[in-house]
Parts: structure tokens; C-alpha cells; sequence
């Protein structure tokens, strides 16, 4: 994949790091490699945590909106609810009610609770 070929080059935390690691876990998850997704989200967390403010809010919520979904994937829905809580009430309060994050994280939100 080329998103792992990039991510072997660069090494400095920064947003591009970021959002790579994102849209692989993404990616995994799409494909039903929810464990994988849930490692490559983890390491995005971590970067997400070196990150400004400033540099973090185009993202603000995608960490976990991309780990709540790798974990409602392995079927561990007692830790997906909180992070899909967590990513909708931050894009709401970022966001708000009408943007493209914000209703993909009540999206999942309400899958989680109908399940």
C-alpha cells in the first residue's frame, strides 16, 4: 500500500503522519481487517497526541471515529460506544450538526446502539 510505504519514510509526528494512518485504518477496516485497523488507529492516536491543537482540529474526531469502528467491527461494542460518543460530541461542538463528520460519527453512534 502506498500510504505504508510513505509512513516508512517520514518519521516526525505532523498531520500528513496523521491522516495516513487514519485513512489506512480506514481502509483495513473497509476491507474487514478490523484488527489491523484498531493497530494502525492506535498509532495514529499517538501521533494525534504530539499534534498542536492547530494541527489536529481538520481531524478532530477521526481518531475515534476510526478506532470506535475497528472496535464495533471485532464485536467489542462496550468499547466502541464510548469512542463513537466521544467523536460525535467532539465534531458537534467543532463542527457542527451539519457537517460531514459530525453526522458520520451519529451514524455510527446509532449503529452501535442498534446492535
Amino acid at each position: 500500500m502506498l500510504a505504508r510505504q510513505v509512513l516508512a519514510t517520514r518519521h516526525e509526528p505532523d498531520r500528513l503522519r496523521l491522516l495516513l494512518r487514519l485513512a489506512l485504518a480506514a481502509t483495513l477496516g473497509g476491507q474487514d481487517r478490523h484488527a489491523e485497523a484498531f493497530a494502525e488507529v492506535q498509532r495514529a492516536d499517538v501521533l494525534r497526541r504530539n499534534l498542536s491543537q492547530g494541527d489536529y482540529r481538520p481531524a478532530t474526531g477521526a481518531v475515534d471515529t476510526v478506532a470506535a469502528t475497528a472496535l464495533f467491527g471485532l464485536g467489542r461494542v462496550t468499547e466502541a460506544w464510548p469512542r463513537a460518543a466521544a467523536a460525535y460530541d467532539a465534531c458537534l461542538a467543532t463542527f457542527g450538526p451539519n457537517h460531514y463528520c459530525t453526522g458520520k460519527a451519529k451514524a455510527l453512534l446509532d449503529s452501535i446502539d442498534g446492535a
